[in-house]
């Protein structure tokens, strides 16, 4: 029951790092991308058409919103800075001062003077809606600003799931990382099984939980940094004894079994790293407190195998494993096949 455990445990370690690497990755893209700034483009563009949408991009007042922002994004044929979002007074007064309304006699003339469509139909609507007092006729193109916000923040998380999907089939298929694989290696080799599960206890022990990417504002140095960390250390201490990566596959036994066990892999952990990293810290949580209530993995060992305790014990500090070569850590200890073979020789 233990060893199954370990194994469980294991694989969900690496699927919590995976899910950490590719949020971080997704607002990385998110900042250079400007993808919430697209989305907020496209929103306004869909209220008040394209030709508008040009003029409304080039108000002052908007382009002060957007000097902040280090990304540009290629619209209306323009490099353009984008702002992540905008308030919808900040809509309203931009769109009434393109239109030049300063007063219900302003109002009226533009209404008239808009081109038959559908934008005309609407400012007829939102008119007798407020009796053509300009105050309400602000408030209610507020009211509508928020509305179809709303629904563009939704088509954002919607967006954003997509992208998180894609990059975790890319990182699968990067790192050759497969939960079949996985498994196989874990469930072969106890002292494989408890060395990562002890890295994920001290994982699950040391560190706070993770919280979602912000990409409403992406903080690209910061989410460079989280990929670097991750990357170098996390998973490079677990790549060799996982058998991650290419350098391990032995290209001579490859086929066509091979390639449908390693697609059918690489899309499971596609969708487990779409799952979040919340929700793949919560559950490591729970096997490891699940796992310390019950007996010690190291007790249903052999004795020589306790000489090895120590070094396991250093497998993670901080956020970062700092684990020895992996080599090295299953070298020391006893394999579990000869080891099970010594009450066969006492026999």
């Amino acid at each position: 029951m233990m060893a199954i455990l370990s194994t469980i445990i294991g694989i969900v370690f690496v699927m919590l790092l995976f899910s950490l690497l590719a949020s971080s990755i997704l607002e990385l893209i998110a900042g250079f991308l400007s993808l919430r700034g697209q989305q907020l483009v496209n929103a306004i563009r869909g209220m008040i058409g394209s030709g508008a949408t040009n003029d409304f991009l080039g108000h002052p007042f908007f382009q002060q919103l957007a000097a902040g922002s280090k990304e540009r994004t290629k619209i209306g044929g323009k490099k353009r800075a984008l702002p992540s979002y905008i308030s919808s007074g900040t809509f309203s007064s931009i769109l009434l001062d393109m239109m030049e309304i300063d007063n219900r006699a302003d109002l009226e003339a533009a209404i008239a003077g808009l081109p038959e469509g559908p934008s005309k139909k609407l400012a007829q609507f939102l008119y007798r809606q407020t009796n053509g007092e300009l105050p309400e006729f602000k408030k209610k193109l507020e009211e509508w600003f928020n509305e179809v916000m709303d629904r563009a923040s939704g088509a954002y998380k919607r967006t954003s799931q997509r992208w998180l999907v894609g990059i975790g089939l890319s990182l699968a298929v990067v790192f050759n990382a497969d939960v079949i694989n996985i498994y196989h290696s874990l469930s072969i080799n106890s002292t494989l099984s408890n060395f990562v599960a002890d890295a994920a206890t001290n994982y699950a022990n040391t560190q706070p939980a993770p919280t979602a990417p912000d990409l409403n504002n992406p903080d690209i140095t910061a989410a460079r940094q989280k990929i670097g960390t991750l990357v170098n250390d996390n998973i490079a201490a677990l790549e060799s004894p996982l058998g991650l990566g290419w350098d391990t596959v032995n290209w001579q036994v490859v086929d066509g079994k091979w390639w449908l066990y390693k697609i059918i892999g690489w899309l499971t952990t596609a969708i487990g790293i779409s799952l979040g990293a919340t929700f793949w810290f919560e559950m490591l949580r729970k096997l490891v407190s699940l796992r310390s209530s019950g007996p010690s993995p190291v007790t249903t060992t052999t004795i020589t195998q306790s000489t090895a305790a120590p070094t396991q014990a250093s497998v993670s500090t901080g956020s970062t494993l700092t684990t020895p070569p992996s080599d090295s850590v299953l070298e020391s200890m006893p394999a579990p096949k000869k080891a099970a073979a010594k009450p066969k020789k006492r026999g």
